[in-house]
């Protein structure tokens, strides 16, 4: 089972670097620079209770971040300054490239967005999400009506939906 999660996982990851680069294009295409100059590099983790995503942003303060959550994506982006050097220096090699970036992780799990943490600590962001428990997994059998053409020609109306344990409680339909 955990081999059929992961291979969710690679596929939601392949999904979501090939709708980076398609926006990249377009913008490209546009001709204005893209407003990703780089991607911070992500690990996704799940522990018990918990899902967490952990983003490398070496150089960034936690005033240069924005996390937002829409919908099932988590947005992050931000950026990065260009290190102040004396008139003298010069750089014979430089990978950490300075400016803006944006990246969207598709939160493919089941969790409660609205108590999200965001934690900046030595350069590595860390968001953590509470799992919840999906109800949509949960297995359950349909009733089947029959309609016979020659007992009539419309369908009989739906049963009413049966009522749950907590619209049992508040008296209601459920």
């Amino acid at each position: 089972m955990a081999g059929h999660y992961q291979s969710l996982f690679f596929l939601s990851r392949f999904q979501a670097e090939l709708d980076r680069l398609f926006k990249e294009a377009l913008e490209l295409g546009a001709g204005e620079v893209p407003v990703a100059a780089w991607q911070p590099t992500v690990d996704i983790v799940e522990t018990a209770s918990s899902i967490l995503i952990l983003i490398e942003l070496p150089g960034c303060s936690a005033a240069d971040l924005e996390v937002e959550v829409k919908g099932p994506l988590l947005v992050l982006s931000g950026g990065r300054t260009m290190p102040r050097t004396e008139p003298a220096v010069k750089f014979l090699c430089m990978e950490r490239s300075p400016g803006r970036f944006s990246r969207e992780i598709q939160l493919s799990w089941p969790v409660n967005s609205h108590q999200g943490k965001a934690v900046l600590a030595d350069g590595l962001l860390t968001v953590e999400f509470p799992k919840i428990q999906d109800k949509r997994q949960a297995a359950r059998t349909l009733r089947v009506v029959e309609v016979r053409s020659e007992d009539s020609a419309a369908p009989p109306p739906p049963p009413p939906p049966p009522r749950t344990a907590r619209a049992a409680r508040k008296g209601g339909r459920g």
